[in-house]
């Protein structure tokens, strides 16, 4: 098999089905273990009203993501509303904080290979890396397509791929939510799946800029394993 015959190659991206119901058990147990279950079912009544209301008052937004897709438009108001929640009981700044540790970068240790098809893209032709960024290319050509990341330009070489992308969706799309602060979930998400898939798909991943971040673009530079510098530490 061929990468480009990977059922996600160039497909828009989503959240996978799968790593959504898992999200949703990621969720339910954090909630109950940070706040109990009387106190779970508070936040579960404040997240429907903060839900109910975004969605009134927002009816462009709605559009907007729903034209990206369905699991994005859902996703997007679910988490502006539980992040309300959660701020009314913690503070915004804590409240993110527990939205980061125990949601996105549990998820993000299965949701990374499933957007990449991971398993499968190991088992194709070629070299693997390789394989890997003509992936990330379809993938980011099709976010462009779609009006979710827009990407401005890449550079193929032998040991690398840089990409660089202009636009953010989850910046535009949760700051007209009135949470800013999620415009960085997709940040961290990127941060904690692709070290969890790195070796599977012989690669090291940088990326020293964020526009959710506050620089005015995401550079995303996939380097072949072991030939990155060691500036880790500094991705964002």
């Amino acid at each position: 098999m061929k990468v480009e015959e990977l059922e996600k190659y160039g497909a828009s991206l989503e959240m996978p089905k799968e790593a959504v119901k898992k999200q949703g058990k990621i969720m339910l147990r954090a909630l109950r273990e940070r706040f109990g279950t009387v106190g779970m079912l508070g936040i579960f009544k404040d997240t429907w009203a903060h839900q109910r209301r975004l969605r009134r008052d927002h009816p462009d937004t709605r559009r907007k993501a729903a034209a990206i897709s369905k699991i994005i438009e859902e996703e997007l108001f679910v988490f502006s509303a539980l992040f309300l929640a959660l701020a009314k009981r913690l503070g915004r700044e804590e409240a993110y904080e527990f939205f980061k540790t125990r949601v996105m970068n549990e998820i993000a240790q299965t949701s990374m290979g499933l957007i990449y098809q991971v398993e499968d893209l190991k088992k194709c032709e070629g070299d693997t890396f390789e394989n890997f960024k003509e992936f990330n290319i379809a993938m980011f050509q099709r976010t462009t397509r779609d009006g979710t990341w827009h990407m401005e330009s890449y550079t193929n070489d032998p040991d690398k791929l840089t990409v660089t992308v202009t636009t953010c969706a989850n910046v535009e799309l949760f700051g007209e939510l009135g949470v800013p602060e999620l415009g960085r979930s997709g940040c961290d998400h990127d941060l904690a799946g692709y070290a969890a898939i790195e070796d599977d798909v012989d690669c090291d991943f940088r990326r020293f800029c964020t526009i959710a971040k506050g620089d005015d673009n995401c550079v995303f530079e996939f380097y072949r394993k072991e030939t990155a510098p060691d500036t880790a530490h500094l991705n964002k």
